[in-house]
């Protein structure tokens, strides 16, 4: 998790700034897998969610210079990814084929799901409906739960109040509690 790499981030962010080029491809290994795993919790497909890392690794590059360090390079980072995710998404959701869609739901409607969902099924139900979320919700959940930010550090990465996230965070437990009891 990026909070927990917080002064390895400041310190390679720095030697950076500094002229240490290097500095830029370790602080790049270090950020990786947490960047990659925001981008694929948004898009559900790896493709895609290396093509955001690629794009937020290159936002990063070019806005370090304007970073102010009076907040934490971990929320800065957070918020680049998840906009970039976002960005990508509405790519894809703009060039999407409306028939395979509509063919898809009418397929999941037919089929058992109580009799033939097994444990990896469930899960990627879970997912589908956490994209399903509204923008917010799904934000404050996946900073949550994915990423174990607590609600200050939510707080700060979205921008809104503590009680905003607390109440996002709810709502978002209530919608998913609810898809999930139909389904089971």
């Amino acid at each position: 998790m990026l909070k927990n790499k917080e002064e390895d981030i400041r310190r390679l962010a720095g030697e950076f700034l500094n002229g240490d080029k290097s500095a830029f491809s370790r602080l790049t290994e270090l950020i990786y897998s947490d960047i990659l795993n925001i981008s694929y919790r948004y898009l559900a497909n790896m493709e895609d969610a290396k093509d955001a890392l690629q794009a937020s690794l290159l936002k990063i590059h070019d806005g370090l210079k304007y970073f102010k360090s009076a907040s934490k390079f971990s929320t800065w980072i957070y918020r680049i990814s998840i906009n970039t995710s976002l960005d990508h998404l509405r790519k894809r959701r703009s060039i999407f084929d409306l028939s395979t869609r509509f063919k898809s739901e009418a397929k999941e409607k037919t089929a058992s799901l109580k009799e033939e969902l097994d444990l990896k099924e469930k899960k990627e139900l879970v997912k589908k409906e956490i994209s399903k979320l509204p923008l917010r919700q799904k934000n404050a959940f996946i900073l949550k739960h994915y990423e174990e930010l607590t609600i200050e550090e939510i707080s700060t990465t979205l921008g809104c109040s503590e009680s905003a996230v607390k109440t996002h965070l709810k709502r978002a437990v209530e919608r998913l509690r609810k898809k999930m009891e139909v389904i089971s």
